[in-house]
């Protein structure tokens, strides 16, 4: 061994590299959309009763204070 990186070592980096980058970049898209469980299969529906309860719960406070 001369130091050299042989054909098979570098495929191998470069798919692990393509594999980190494509993870990252499905998390980063996810997080933007708003889901809180990435990877759930009903991570947009738990965003959305997620959503719905903080204004019921905003909703709820108003009222209270108004009282």
């Amino acid at each position: 061994m001369s130091g050299q990186i042989n054909t098979a070592t570098m495929i191998a980096i470069v798919a692990v590299a393509v594999i980190l980058f494509l993870a990252i970049r499905h998390i980063i898209r996810e997080k933007r959309r708003g889901v809180k469980c990435i990877g759930c299969p009903m991570a947009g529906s738990c965003s959305e009763a997620y959503k719905n309860m903080e204004a019921d719960m905003r909703k709820c406070l108003e009222r209270t204070r108004a009282e």
